[in-house]
């Protein structure tokens, strides 16, 4: 079990892709905490997996204080947080001609301030436990597309925190790796 006693926080993770990452990291042996917005799969969740194995935090990611609270939450029920897997985001249609400052504004604290602040609340603890991060990003980071204009361009920033952190954090032993899927 190659995540055995370890403690990872995923966001998105009561369904889709990162609902997978849950599965799979507590197949692998590891204690996760589940943050989303939807309660009652989230719930179903952890009861299928067990609350010895999982916790859930209820918490919308769009907010500037929700990050330090899920990683003081995860903190609170594992007493660490080994690696943090950044899945939430928001898939707003937008254009040139459709996009706002508030459809902006969500998409990038969603998809690009959400995960930057969690990593920050969890700098302490990844050190100390030379952690790690993956960040889920999307291929729209590399070229965009024309009805997904501020997810494209929060993915792309995403893929830029990836390399900036990957980059600043090695020598302390935390990892930091970017998956653009699609």
């Amino acid at each position: 079990m190659r995540l055995e006693n370890k403690v990872i926080l995923v966001t998105g993770g009561t369904s889709g892709i990162g609902r997978a990452i849950v599965e799979r990291c507590v197949a692998e042996g590891a204690r996760v905490v589940i943050n989303g917005i939807d309660r009652p799969a989230g719930e179903a969740l952890v009861r299928a997996l067990g609350p010895e194995r999982a916790v859930l935090s209820i918490a919308d990611l769009s907010e500037a204080t929700a990050p330090a609270r899920v990683v003081a939450e995860a903190i609170a029920a594992f007493g660490r947080v080994d690696g943090i897997v950044n899945n939430a985001a928001w898939v707003g249609r937008s254009s040139i001609e459709s996009t706002s400052a508030e459809t902006f504004d969500r998409m990038m604290a969603i998809t690009l301030r959400a995960p930057l602040l969690l990593i920050q609340a969890a700098i302490g603890s990844l050190r100390a436990h030379r952690g790690a991060v993956l960040n889920i990003g999307s291929s729209n980071a590399y070229s965009g597309e024309a009805t997904l204009l501020d997810y494209s361009l929060s993915k792309g920033g995403l893929m830029t925190l990836s390399r900036n952190l990957a980059n600043a954090l090695a020598n302390d032993g935390v990892r930091v790796n970017h998956l653009n899927s699609g």
